[in-house]
């Protein structure tokens, strides 16, 4: 069924230049695909609608159109149908450029464009051990583009006049046309004279200088979330430069963690410490209470005939895992260490646990131990 481009724009026969390219505007805003998930449906329509007003907004191509009602000169097939594709294939990025400053992708995935328009900030903030796993709150200094107050993205001199560019006449786009003997090639670019803005300014605002923003330094305090580990990264939602419509883009802040303090060690959300017992402890059933590092005092059993390096698991004791409502775990590495400055009692003790075990053992006496001994 043929599609009348009229209906398809909204417009009528007596429509004028300006009333047609706005209806294009306003339609192409509504369906584009990128609005849509790139719909094929809606990506279907989208060509329709371009090739409606790459016809309508040509007086010739309009003329052909009003008294044939059809456009089978132009891509009936042969030489007619390459010139339509290549027209497709090659220009609606420019003319959907043209009026919408680039802000949909065309010809590619449904992300972000980063130009001019704006685009989201990336930030990088070193914590301490205490602050990440704890969280609680940081002030962050970056620097981000702003409307500017001055011009207020007329890009003028307060008080100055501007002017409509006299080569797209407005119309933010002008056309080059090639005639060969088989075919005619037109092409649809940004004005070279005014760059889309469809205006000629003699005085530029002096405080942003075309840029339509400047740079604003911005103190922010955030909420660090406990248990945040190193490179992890959090969003700022419309905290970036700022666009042209007031909308903001996001700020992306990725964290820098220690991994160690004093004798704790982290791995992911789980704690490590080492904890130093005496050998006496590794043989009996013991009991005694040990201060940790930020995690305070923890009454720490141990078992009988515990071995060095033996771990001891304190579960879901510490660290807050950042995701979810509970925590991880901390884990204790025994290391036995044998005082080097033993008690006379002490040495004595042992001596008599090496007379039992038969153990045999040089006896460090001075001279006048022995003799008095």
């Amino acid at each position: 069924m043929t599609v009348n481009y009229y209906d398809l724009l909204g417009i009528t026969k007596n429509s004028t230049e300006e009333e047609i390219k706005k209806a294009y505007r306003k339609k192409a805003m509504e369906c584009h695909p990128d609005r849509h998930g790139w719909d094929k449906s809606k990506e279907a329509e989208f060509k329709k609608i371009n090739e409606a007003y790459s016809v309508l907004s040509d007086s010739q191509k309009k003329a052909h159109y009003d008294r044939f009602g059809s456009t089978e000169w132009m891509w009936g097939s042969g030489f007619g149908q390459w010139w339509f594709n290549w027209w497709m294939d090659f220009d609606i990025s420019d003319i959907f450029e043209s009026f919408f400053g680039g802000w949909f992708g065309w010809q590619g995935s449904p992300k972000k464009k980063k130009d001019e328009s704006g685009e989201d900030l990336e930030m990088s903030i070193r914590l301490d051990f205490s602050e990440a796993v704890f969280g609680g709150k940081k002030t962050i200094k970056y620097e981000k583009k702003v409307s500017c107050k001055t011009c207020s993205w007329t890009w003028a001199k307060p008080g100055t006049q501007t002017k409509t560019c006299g080569t797209c006449h407005g119309s933010w786009y002008t056309k080059n046309r090639t005639q060969s003997f088989f075919w005619v090639i037109e092409q649809t670019v940004a004005c070279p004279m005014c760059h889309w803005t469809w205006t000629i300014i003699d005085t530029p605002c002096a405080d942003c200088r075309w840029q339509k923003r400047v740079s604003e330094k911005t103190e922010k305090e955030i909420d660090i979330p406990a248990g945040i580990d190193d490179g992890m990264t959090i969003k700022l939602r419309w905290e970036g430069n700022e666009w042209t419509n007031g909308k903001s883009w996001d700020l992306f802040v990725t964290f820098r963690v220690p991994e160690e303090f004093e004798w704790l060690k982290r791995d992911w959300d789980n704690l490590h410490f080492e904890l130093i017992i005496d050998p006496v402890e590794a043989i009996l059933w013991a009991k005694r209470k040990e201060k940790l590092p930020l995690i305070g005092e923890r009454t720490i059993e141990i078992k009988a005939w515990t071995q060095n390096e033996d771990i001891l698991k304190f579960k879901w004791d510490w660290v807050k895992n950042v995701s979810r409502d509970s925590k991880w775990d901390l884990f204790l590495h025994i290391t036995i260490r044998i005082n080097s400055h033993l008690s006379k009692k002490e040495r004595e003790l042992y001596e008599e646990i090496a007379k039992e075990k038969w153990i045999d053992f040089a006896d460090h006496k001075g001279f006048f131990g022995k003799m008095f001994g």
